[in-house]
C-alpha cells in the first residue's frame, strides 16, 4: 500500500471523522441532519483570519474568541429556531439548517469578515506554530501536525466530558430517552442547547484546522461532497456511536486517498465514497429505524391542495373569479419576456426567466414526490443533467419531441434506480442516498465519455423555431403548463390516491393489498420523468454546458424552493420558482436579493408562515370567496374596502377562515 497516501489520508479522514461527530451530536438531539454545520465553521475559520492578520489579535485570543462565538451562535439556533419547530416534522429542521448554511457562507464571503485578501496570500492563513515532520515523501508541515495532533486530543476530551462529566450523562440520557430524562429531573430543552454549543464549537476547531490547507473558496465549496463523506461515517455509526462514526471517517479518508493515488481517472474517488455510503446505509438499515424514535422523524411538511368546498365552487362568482385568475396568471406569464419594464425584453433575463420555468418544472417533480408520496429527496438536480445530457446524446437522431420522451425515460430509469433503496430505506437516511446519488453523478458520471460524449463542452443545438431565447421561454412555458394539467389529473386519479394513502399511512395501506413498494417505485419514475424533461429546458436554454453545471448543492436549493412555495402544493412548486429564482432575475441577481430570496426567506416562511407562500395565497383567496358568496346570498359583506388582515393572517396559519352563515364554511385544511 502507498505509504504517502495513507499518510495524507489519515490527515483528511480526522477531518471527515470530526465532522461527523458533529452531525451525529446534533443528530442525537434531535433526530435530524445539521446541513449547517460545516459553514458554521468556516464563518468561524474566516474570522479567526481576520482577527489575527487585520486587527492583530495573537493567535490564541482569535481562537478563543471565533470559538466561543461559534458555540453561542449554535445556543442561538437552538433556542429561535430549533426550539420553535421541534415539534415540526424533521424535514422542516433540515430545511432550516439548509438556509442557515446559505446564511452563514453569505456572511463569510462579505468583506468585513474576511481579512486582507493580499496579506493573507503573502502571509498564508495563521497557524499556532511551525514545525515540519518528513514521513516517507510526505512533508508535514504545522496545519497537518495540527490536525494529527488536535483533533485526536478533541475526540478524546468529549469522550471523557460525556462518560464522566454530569453533564455529558445528562446530554446521553435526554438523547436515549427524554421521558424517562423528564421523570429523573433533566431539563431536555437545556440538554440540547448545550448540544448546540458543542457541536459549533467542534464545527470552529474543525474548519479552522482545515483552512491552512485549503483557500477560503475551497472551505465554503466543501458543501455536498464534504458532507456526504461525513455522513457516511455517521451513517456506519448509526448517527449515535460517537467513536465508531470517528473511525469510519479515518477510514473513509484513508480509502479516498488510497483511491485517487491507485486510479488516475476522475471523480472514481466520488464512486468509492457513494458505494460506501450506499452500503452503510443498506447495512444499518434495521439499527437506523430502530433508532428512530421522534413521532415526527418521518413526517413530510407539505401544505396540499386546499379545494374549496363544492357548493362554493358551484357560485357563478367564484367561477369567474377563477377564470379570471387563470387567465391573467397565463397572460402575464406568456408577456413577460417582452414587457418594456425593469430590463424584462434583455436576452440574459429571458434566460433567466426560462430557468425559472424549468426549476418550477423540477419542483413539479418533487411535490409528487416528496409532497405525495413522502420519499425526501436531496439529489433532484441531478435527475435534471440526466435529461440534460441525454437529450444532448441524442439530438443529432432525434427531432424534439422525441427528445423529450427520451428524457424523460432516462430520467425515470435513473430516478427508479435511486428509489430502490426506500425499499428498506426511509425518511432522512433516503436523502442521503439521494445527496450521494447528487454528488457522484456531477463528480463522475457526468464526466463520463461514454454517457455524455465530450464532458468538457456538451453542445445541444436548438430547432430553427427555437433560436431566439424568447421562444425557448415560450416553449418552457407551454411544457410547464402541460405538467401542470398532467400532475394536476394525477392527484385526482387513482394512483394519486394511492401515493397519499402510502404516505399518510403505508401498513394500512399494505394491509388493504396496495403495493408500497410499487407506489413508491411509481413516485419515483414520474417525478424522474418530470426531472428530465426539465433537463431539456435547461439544455436548449444553455445550449453549452458541462458536469459543473449541475452542482449538488442545487439539489438543496430546489428543496428550499418547494419548501417557501409549500411543498405538496402545485401552486407551491410555481410560487416557490418564481420567489427563488424569478424575483432575482427580475429585480438583479445580486447577493442580498439572492439571500433575501433563499436563506432569510425560507427562515421567515417556516417560522411565520407554515404553510409556506401557498397557503398566503389560500387565505386571499378564501377571503375573496367568502365575499363573493355572501354578496350572491343577499348577506352583508365584512366591515372594510381590504380584507382585514387579521383574516389573512388567521387563515395563512390554517386557521378556519371565514364562515358563511347559512352554509359550511370556507374551510382551510392544515
Amino acid at each position: 500500500m502507498n505509504l504517502d497516501a495513507v499518510v495524507l489520508g489519515l490527515i483528511q479522514g480526522l477531518s471527515y471523522g470530526i465532522f461527523a461527530i458533529g452531525l451525529v451530536l446534533i443528530y442525537k438531539s434531535g433526530r435530524f441532519v445539521n446541513f449547517a454545520h460545516g459553514n458554521l465553521g468556516a464563518l468561524a475559520a474566516v474570522l479567526l483570519a481576520k482577527l489575527v492578520i487585520d486587527v492583530g489579535f495573537p493567535y490564541w485570543v482569535a481562537f478563543a474568541i471565533v470559538v466561543a462565538g461559534a458555540g453561542a451562535v449554535g445556543a442561538m439556533i437552538e433556542l429561535t429556531i430549533v426550539r420553535r419547530l421541534f415539534e415540526a416534522p424533521r424535514l422542516v429542521l433540515v430545511v432550516a439548517t439548509i438556509a442557515l448554511s446559505q446564511l452563514f457562507l453569505y456572511l463569510a464571503f462579505q468583506g468585513w469578515a474576511r481579512a486582507d485578501q493580499q496579506a493573507l496570500v503573502l502571509q498564508g492563513y495563521p497557524v499556532p506554530f511551525e514545525a515540519s515532520v518528513r514521513v516517507g515523501n510526505v512533508v508535514l508541515r504545522a496545519p497537518h501536525l495540527a490536525i494529527l495532533v488536535v483533533i485526536p486530543l478533541v475526540m478524546v476530551g468529549l469522550a471523557a466530558f460525556f462518560r464522566f462529566t454530569a453533564y455529558g450523562q445528562a446530554i446521553r440520557a435526554a438523547s436515549e430517552n427524554p421521558d424517562a430524562a423528564r421523570l429523573a429531573g433533566i431539563s431536555v430543552r437545556r440538554m440540547s442547547t448545550l448540544v448546540w454549543v458543542l457541536a459549533g464549537v467542534v464545527a470552529a476547531v474543525t474548519l479552522i484546522l482545515l483552512a491552512p490547507t485549503r483557500s477560503v473558496v475551497e472551505i465554503g465549496a466543501l458543501g455536498p461532497s464534504m458532507l456526504v463523506r461525513a455522513l457516511g461515517a455517521a451513517l456506519i455509526g448509526r448517527m449515535v456511536n460517537l467513536p465508531v462514526a470517528f473511525v469510519a471517517g479515518v477510514a473513509i479518508g484513508v480509502i479516498e486517498s488510497v483511491t485517487f493515488a491507485t486510479f488516475t481517472e476522475g471523480g472514481i474517488t466520488d464512486l468509492v465514497i457513494f458505494l460506501v455510503v450506499m452500503g452503510a446505509l443498506l447495512w444499518r438499515a434495521r439499527e437506523l429505524s430502530q433508532s428512530v424514535r421522534d413521532p415526527h422523524a418521518g413526517a413530510v411538511f407539505g401544505a396540499d391542495e386546499r379545494p374549496l368546498p363544492a357548493d362554493v365552487v358551484a357560485s357563478p362568482g367564484v367561477r369567474r373569479l377563477r377564470a379570471g385568475a387563470v387567465v391573467a396568471v397565463l397572460g402575464l406569464a406568456v408577456a413577460l419576456p417582452v414587457l418594456p419594464i425593469l430590463d424584462l425584453n434583455t436576452s440574459s433575463t429571458t434566460f433567466d426567466l426560462t430557468r425559472m420555468l424549468g426549476f418550477a418544472l423540477v419542483g413539479l417533480s418533487l411535490t409528487v414526490l416528496t409532497g405525495w408520496a413522502g420519499q425526501v429527496s436531496l439529489g433532484q438536480y441531478a435527475l435534471v443533467g440526466v435529461g440534460a445530457f441525454a437529450a444532448a446524446r441524442w439530438v443529432d437522431w432525434l427531432p424534439l419531441p422525441l427528445l423529450l420522451v427520451v428524457a424523460a425515460v432516462f430520467g425515470a430509469a435513473v430516478a427508479i434506480a435511486v428509489g430502490l433503496p426506500a425499499v428498506r430505506i426511509q425518511g432522512l437516511f433516503l436523502a442521503v442516498s439521494t445527496l450521494a446519488f447528487a454528488v457522484v453523478a456531477s463528480g463522475w458520471a457526468f464526466q463520463q465519455p461514454a454517457l455524455v460524449g465530450d464532458p468538457s463542452n456538451v453542445f445541444m443545438p436548438r430547432p430553427d423555431w427555437l433560436a431566439s431565447e424568447r421562444a425557448v421561454y415560450w416553449f418552457a412555458l407551454a411544457l410547464l403548463a402541460a405538467a401542470v394539467i398532467g400532475v394536476r389529473n394525477l392527484r385526482r386519479s387513482g394512483p394519486g390516491r394511492l401515493l397519499i394513502a402510502v404516505r399518510d399511512n403505508d401498513k394500512a395501506a399494505q394491509s388493504a393489498g396496495i403495493s408500497v413498494t410499487g407506489t413508491r417505485l411509481l413516485a419515483f419514475a414520474l417525478s424522474g420523468a418530470m426531472a428530465g424533461v426539465a433537463g431539456v429546458v435547461f439544455a436548449l436554454a444553455r445550449q453549452n454546458f458541462t458536469a459543473t453545471q449541475f452542482d449538488p448543492a442545487t439539489s438543496l436549493q430546489v428543496l428550499l424552493m418547494v419548501i417557501i412555495g409549500g411543498l405538496g402544493s402545485i401552486s407551491g412548486a410555481i410560487l416557490g420558482a418564481v420567489f427563488l429564482f424569478g424575483l432575482p432575475a427580475v429585480l438583479g441577481g445580486g447577493d442580498l436579493v439572492r439571500l433575501l430570496t433563499s436563506a432569510v426567506g425560507v427562515l421567515i416562511v417556516l417560522l411565520f408562515l407554515p404553510g409556506g407562500l401557498v397557503s398566503g395565497l389560500h387565505a386571499v383567496r378564501d377571503v375573496l370567496v367568502a365575499r363573493i358568496v355572501r354578496r350572491e346570498r343577499g348577506l352583508p359583506p365584512p366591515p372594510g374596502i381590504v380584507p382585514p388582515l387579521g383574516e389573512l393572517w388567521r387563515v395563512a396559519l390554517g386557521r378556519p377562515a371565514v364562515e358563511l352563515p347559512d352554509k359550511s364554511p370556507v374551510e382551510v385544511r392544515s
